[in-house]
């Protein structure tokens, strides 16, 4: 099974759509013997564009979709719950789902893996260390806690006090 971390984020009644992602994620990839670990979820300022703060958190799941399965079903789970794929890059998200990580792949197709984001912006990074301090980034080779502790950004990220649903197989801070 493949090990992928994605990375959720909303500006746009924010916890109501984190928790419908996380739901919808849940009810996909989810079960006893391989339950979804999520981060804490944290509130940024927008990046790249002017617009409401956003909520981000980092979700850790296992899988035997390929990669372009798992793209397509996050897709999916987007555009159900209001994110339509032709909107430009930087602009407001009731709900965005990145692939982050699968495995340990580096690729160009179908996405960019690791993705660049990663180690470029604490809403990626923060909630990755976190979640899988230990972990290696599959180009640098270096733990994400590393890559976190020597993070220099003016980028404005803090964790929150985030009521997560209850679900049966999802694991939270």
């Amino acid at each position: 099974m493949a090990v992928v971390y994605l990375g959720l984020g909303s500006n746009r009644d924010r916890s109501k759509h984190i928790r419908a992602g996380l739901r919808a994620l849940h009810d996909t990839f989810a079960s006893a013997a391989h339950p979804l670990r999520v981060s804490r979820v944290y509130e940024s300022a927008a990046v790249g564009f002017d617009g409401h703060d956003f909520y981000n958190t980092v979700v850790e799941l296992r899988t035997d979709l390929s990669l372009q399965q798992v793209v397509q079903t996050c897709k999916a789970i987007e555009q159900a719950h209001g994110h339509p794929s032709n909107v430009p890059k930087y602009s407001p998200r009731t709900l965005d789902i990145d692939v982050l990580l699968y495995d340990d792949f580096i690729c160009r197709q179908p996405i960019q893996l690791p993705r660049g984001e990663v180690l470029k912006n604490a809403f990626v990074l923060w909630p990755l260390a976190e979640l899988a301090p230990a972990l290696r980034h599959p180009e640098t080779g270096i733990s994400f806690a590393e890559h976190w502790q020597s993070y220099a950004s003016s980028q404005r990220l803090k964790p929150l006090d985030f009521a997560f649903e209850p679900l049966p197989y999802l694991l939270t801070p």
